[in-house]
């Protein structure tokens, strides 16, 4: 009889982690059987036709089970040779977090899922990006890692899949970062079409110089003119919707000392915390002089600086700079945006902590709650937060890359 309702809390939550590292490693163990079946032949010899009818009589579990050990036990497991010489794993990093008991199988099908819809021109990066998901798989769960692989590979690969062979249904628009500008791509349908035709007309006509020199521009660059000041105009007419308790803005983060000897560069981002392209710092004076741009200025390690006082209210501006540095909640596999987080005190008002940056994280209402009431720790290291779980959580501190994957995971 279980004795498990005798048991602390704390020896619940140390037990469950040690026996899921247990499960872990028989579960390897029983892929280097399924692998020794395979290379002996033990289907056919036993009157099977494939190693893969063999497990699922012997196992009883489904064809796609059955499936997925063979091809994992490929992949993790050392391989022999004609000769009998042994045989690196397919997957090295992988097969050694799995020996250790620190990942589970359905760690192995994200990575083998990833790995298996590289696109040619991205080989190269194989091998580089299965250490990436090794690596992560040890501390963020199968859902979490399949969000990290995805945004990895858009990291490797910018421009995305083949474009679609039936039209879209669907009005989209995507800016991708190209040089020293961004690709504008995007589908309309007929009637979004015609009225950004419309409102576009205007402003987008030839402008002749005073002297009547004809307009040099052609038409797509009147165009992309117009589609620029038609924006420039919403932004001043104050009547755009509010986003995230304030109106839309642009962050511009750049060092001090760049910003006063006008040389180097800083970054700008739509004021979501997503980084959008570089800016010289003499653009970034320029700007600076306009109200609707938010400069955020950086010490020397690229952290935003403690720009506020002691008050428990996180002034707007500070929460701007907040934005910027963890773009979303900052909890580890957490992909809730900005907008839809509060800023955390570290160290609570009511016990002498300060409304500083050095002090402060973005959190959803959810992981919020966690922090208050689990054991999770959370510092600001080398700039960034930095969150410790308690001791029968594996895999030591990490920090959260759905939003910056430009993060190290731990300090």
């Amino acid at each position: 009889m279980s004795t498990a309702w005798q048991a602390s809390d704390e020896e619940i939550l140390h037990g469950l982690a040690t026996i899921e590292k247990k499960t872990n490693l028989l579960r390897f163990e029983g892929l280097a059987l399924v692998r020794e079946a395979e290379v002996r032949g033990l289907a056919g010899a036993h009157g099977y036709n494939t190693t893969n009818e063999l497990l699922q009589c012997t196992q009883n579990i489904t064809k796609a089970e059955a499936r997925r050990r063979i091809t994992a036990a490929k992949d993790v497991l050392p391989g022999r040779s004609p000769s009998g010489d042994a045989l690196p794993a397919a997957l090295p990093e992988t097969a050694k977090a799995f020996a250790e008991g620190a990942i589970s199988a359905e760690h192995i099908t994200v990575i083998q899922r990833t790995l298996g819809g590289l696109k040619p021109d991205l080989e190269p990066h194989r091998a580089e990006l299965e250490s990436y998901l090794a690596a992560h798989a040890r501390v963020f769960n199968p859902y979490e890692l399949g969000v990290l692989a995805r945004r990895r590979l858009a990291f490797l690969d910018p421009d995305g899949a083949a474009p679609r062979d039936t039209p879209p249904t669907q009005d989209h628009l995507t800016f991708t970062a190209n040089g020293e500008g961004f690709d504008l791509r995007g589908w309309l349908n007929t009637e979004s079409a015609a009225d950004l035709n419309t409102a576009l007309s205007p402003l987008a006509a030839p402008q002749p110089a005073e002297d009547g020199t004809p307009d040099p521009r052609t038409k797509t660059e009147r165009d992309a003119d117009a589609l620029v000041d038609l924006a420039r105009r919403s932004l001043t007419c104050r009547q755009l919707p509010v986003d995230g308790g304030e109106r839309p803005h642009i962050n511009v983060t750049i060092t001090l000392q760049d910003l006063e000897n006008r040389l180097g560069t800083g970054l700008r981002d739509f004021g979501d915390g997503s980084m959008t392209g570089p800016i010289s710092a003499e653009d970034a004076r320029r700007h600076a002089c306009d109200a609707e741009i938010i400069p955020i200025v950086l010490g020397g390690n690229s952290e935003p600086l403690d720009i506020g006082r002691s008050q428990r209210v996180v002034p707007r501006w500070m929460r701007r700079a907040l934005a910027q540095r963890d773009s979303g909640c900052a909890f580890p596999g957490c992909t809730a945006a900005a907008p839809w987080c509060s800023s955390h005190h570290i160290i609570h008002w009511a016990r002498g902590g300060i409304t500083a940056l050095s002090n402060l994280v973005l959190l959803c209402t959810h992981h919020h709650m966690v922090m208050h009431k689990e054991e999770w720790e959370v510092t600001i290291t080398d700039g960034f937060p930095l969150f410790h779980p308690p001791p029968w959580i594996p895999g030591g501190p990490r920090r959260n890359q759905m939003h910056r994957i430009d993060l190290p995971i731990s300090a």
